[in-house]
């Protein structure tokens, strides 16, 4: 058997579909139970609307890229070039990492972040953040794992979050030697 091939490609305006139904099927399986009756369907309306969307993918501060296992999409990143914290200058803000359920623990979301770190350091960045559901272990170890820090809570304020479910971590990393 050989093993599959992951191929990436940035997202362009007219991928606002095809990126909807991929973010869809991916989210679905990992936060159901975040949300109350309801939410999550409306929350994933809301942010994949296709005007939206589209605005999205033409931001030029924006990056989605969609990643395939031999030709059939299985997941996507969005990265914000620029997004600074008051805590966290110069820095780019990792905001979505999603992958199907089918290729879960194989590396695939491992490397889209590392893709966006990447980036962020070419794009001269001096840190690289995001937030992560603080009940998920998984993903929060992956992130520490690769060297991001805690450096705030949050507390995600959707409506239907479930308010047991909305505590947030703010990570970081830093991404050029720091000066003590």
């Amino acid at each position: 058997m050989t093993a599959p091939r992951y191929t990436y490609r940035r997202c362009q305006p007219n991928d606002a579909a095809l990126l909807r139904a991929v973010a869809v099927a991916c989210y679905t399986p990992y936060y159901r139970d975040l949300w109350e009756p309801g939410g999550m369907e409306a929350y994933l309306a809301s942010i994949y609307e296709p005007v939206l969307l589209m605005s999205e993918l033409a931001d030029p501060n924006l990056r989605f890229e969609l990643v395939y296992q031999d030709g059939e999409p299985i997941g996507f990143s969005k990265y914000h070039f620029r997004c600074d914290r008051a805590d966290t200058p110069n820095a780019a803000y990792l905001e979505r990492v999603y992958v199907a359920p089918a290729v879960a623990g194989h590396g695939v979301g491992s490397t889209l972040i590392a893709r966006m770190i990447t980036t962020a350091r070419n794009d001269g960045r001096d840190w690289i953040w995001l937030q992560a559901m603080s009940h998920a272990s998984k993903p929060v170890a992956r992130y520490r794992a690769l060297g991001f820090e805690d450096c705030g809570q949050v507390t995600l304020s959707l409506p239907k979050v479930k308010p047991s479910e909305a505590a947030m971590i703010v990570m970081r990393l830093a991404l050029r030697n720091r000066q003590p």
